[in-house]
């Protein structure tokens, strides 16, 4: 978030729109690319006593290493041959970012099973403290979004060096793969089909904002988008610590409570967020990257209120999940991918950068419901995760 208001003060409003174009191609390439290890990893790793950690990782490891290189090359391929303008050499810088992503965020999943919080928060720390300056360092120097990208991949570099750092500590690190790269991929596929599928319905409007409006447009739009990508951080990352539990008693009581509780007070802190984003969001977002921006309030105020329905459908999802029923969440994302683009063009042309945010919201709402009907259905009505008031109030 911070990055985009250092690129929006120094390069203007367009520059900012391809740099959040980057952004999320990057995004979308890393996971695509990652073939859903990090999620493979979660469960994996929650179900496998830790003497096997180290075999896990390096299996990880090597597969990650051997498809890097054709991967990139693939990717700057489709880049050059697709993509005309100011978008090109924006999406190839971002290539050494989003490969140096795909390390990072798997070494994350073992630091999250292991619940060591203080290794993760350092190596995020320092790298985004470092990924900020070369931002703020390459804005300087040029207004050109290419150097911007390849600050982050800067920081990224550093914290994947602190995380493998990390992993000697824990004992994960220099184990022997005892699996073949393509048994690898296959076993996760299926956690491929639903971190693709998650990443396309939550930032298919980004990617439809640049083919149907101006590259001013998607640049108003990135505001309401990375506050609202730093506000679900924090829920994201506890539904996640969540899963690996999950994993481990997927009937547990305990877990299912912890999970209410978090729910409990989570919805209303994220409603209070709606509130704030429609009373201060103008002023706020004036003051932050400049008065042009302040048109981009209602965005913000839409995309604000898919937060707390972010927290009841990852809960939820993990439910699946964590019972063995992943596939009924691909189809539900799978759904949710299928309305998000076939709502967002009409919404796009008709309301520009407004109408995607009004989708976002429209997207959150079909898949709570349709993870309510495949968690009763397939696993029943005890299985659902819903905030109860009593939760709220109930000591450890």
């Amino acid at each position: 978030m911070l990055a985009s208001v250092v690129v929006a003060r120094s390069a203007g409003t367009a520059a900012l729109g391809v740099f959040g174009l980057a952004l999320t191609v990057g995004l979308y390439a890393s996971v695509t690319a990652d073939a859903g290890i990090w999620a493979y990893l979660l469960v994996e790793l929650g179900r496998a006593p830790r003497e096997r950690w180290s075999g896990i990782w390096a299996d990880v490891v090597r597969f990650e290493l051997r498809s890097a290189v054709p991967l990139a090359g693939l990717y700057v391929l489709v880049v050059g041959i697709a993509v005309h303008g100011a978008y090109r050499p924006a999406l190839i810088a971002t290539a050494a970012w989003w490969l140096l992503l795909r390390f990072n965020i798997a070494a994350r999943s073992v630091f999250t099973v292991a619940e060591r919080v203080g290794a993760e928060a350092v190596a995020t720390i320092v790298e985004g403290a470092l990924a900020l300056a070369l931002v703020g360092l390459a804005a300087t120097l040029s207004h050109s979004p290419s150097l911007p990208v390849l600050g982050l991949a800067g920081g990224a570099a550093v914290g994947l060096v602190i995380r493998l750092k990390g992993l000697r500590a824990l004992g994960v690190s220099g184990g022997r793969p005892t699996r073949r790269a393509r048994n690898l991929a296959r076993s996760a596929m299926p956690f491929a089909a639903f971190t693709i599928l998650t990443t396309v319905y939550l930032r298919i409007d980004v990617v439809l904002l640049s083919l149907f409006a101006n590259a001013r447009s998607v640049g108003l739009y990135q505001p309401p988008v990375r506050f609202v990508t730093a506000l679900i951080l924090l829920p994201d990352a506890l539904a996640t610590v969540l899963l690996g539990r999950a994993a481990k008693a997927p009937e547990s009581r305990n877990v299912k409570g912890r999970q209410e509780q978090l729910l409990t007070l989570g919805l209303p802190f994220g409603l209070l967020f709606v509130g704030l984003a429609a009373l201060f969001g103008k002023p706020l977002l004036g003051a932050l990257y400049g008065q042009e921006f302040r048109q981009s309030w209602l965005a913000l105020t839409l995309l604000t209120a898919t937060v707390p329905a972010a927290l009841l459908t990852a809960l939820n999802g993990n439910a699946l999940t964590a019972r063995g029923l992943q596939s009924a969440r691909i189809v539900c994302l799978a759904l949710a991918s299928i309305l998000a683009v076939g709502a967002a063009i009409p919404a796009i042309l008709l309301w520009g950068y407004n109408g995607a945010a009004a989708v976002s919201v429209l997207n959150e709402a079909f898949l709570v419901v349709a993870y309510a009907i495949a968690l009763t259905a397939l696993a029943g009505r005890q299985a659902l995760v819903l905030p109860r008031l009593r939760l709220a109030f109930r000591p450890d």
